[in-house]
């Protein structure tokens, strides 16, 4: 049978052949530090999992909203006012499998086919495939390794062009730990403001970060960016609970 052009125009995952080439490695007794997967060397934190365990003896196992239960999207909320500056409303932010999950759902809900997104690299190996998969094209923007694998905001916006549809901004990113200066955010920001575009803002690996920094949103940076930006994150990195499979989005409404 015949598959989908779409289907077939992915390719494997560079991640997971890295990681299973590492088990393989250690299966046969070999010492290899992995650097594939993006996986804490700390486990969840006691307190959520006695938490999980509370809920599990309540019987709070049986169906939810799509979207996550109303307890669920008020601390989304609480975190995203607490945290990033942001304020939204429970009905603005959405639960999902996972920060992937809610990075396709964003690109569903957003891209037709043949629109342009512009992904800044080096790149987490799933964005363009998400994109193939929307019915778009990636168009990767590599940033040198002397300028500290930064995209400027000149680069930014001389990659954009009449296709664009949508931009990922990643930091700190994956998988070079590049993380933008909050002058150089406000830059950026004020590039895809001028342009009619949406945004994701992949702020997955915002808890890794060792320079001291903490520098404001895009979002409190560009505040008119907010009716057309999807912010993304979960909780795999920040908690270590990447095999919860919890991430998030909050994004306008309508």
């Amino acid at each position: 049978m015949k598959l989908s052009r779409r289907l077939e125009a992915l390719r494997p995952s560079a991640t997971l052949a890295v990681t299973a080439k590492v088990l393989e490695l250690k299966a046969a007794g070999r010492e290899v530090i992995g650097f594939a997967a993006g996986e804490p060397d700390f486990d969840t934190w006691p307190h959520i999992c006695d938490a999980a365990r509370e809920s599990i003896a309540r019987g709070d196992f049986r169906y939810t909203a799509v979207g996550g239960t109303p307890e669920l999207k008020e601390a989304i909320v609480a975190k995203l006012a607490r945290d990033n500056g942001l304020e939204y409303s429970a009905g603005e932010v959405m639960a999902s499998s996972g920060g992937k999950h809610s990075l396709y759902n964003a690109m569903l809900a957003t891209l037709d086919e043949g629109d342009e997104v512009v992904i800044p690299g080096p790149y987490w190996v799933s964005y363009p495939d998400m994109a193939v998969m929307a019915g778009a094209v990636p168009r990767p923007v590599m940033a040198s390794e002397a300028k500290g694998f930064r995209l400027g905001a000149e680069e930014l916006d001389k990659a954009m062009g009449p296709s664009t549809r949508m931009v990922i901004i990643n930091s700190p990113s994956n998988p070079t730990g590049a993380a933008y200066s909050e002058t150089e955010l406000a830059e950026l920001a004020r590039v895809l403001a001028s342009h009619d575009c949406w945004v994701i803002c992949d702020d997955v690996y915002e808890g890794i970060r060792y320079d001291g920094a903490r520098p404001r949103h895009l979002l409190q940076l560009e505040p008119s960016l907010r009716e057309r930006t999807a912010v993304v994150n979960s909780v795999s990195k920040t908690y270590a609970m990447t095999g919860w499979r919890i991430g998030y989005t909050a994004a306008p409404s309508q």
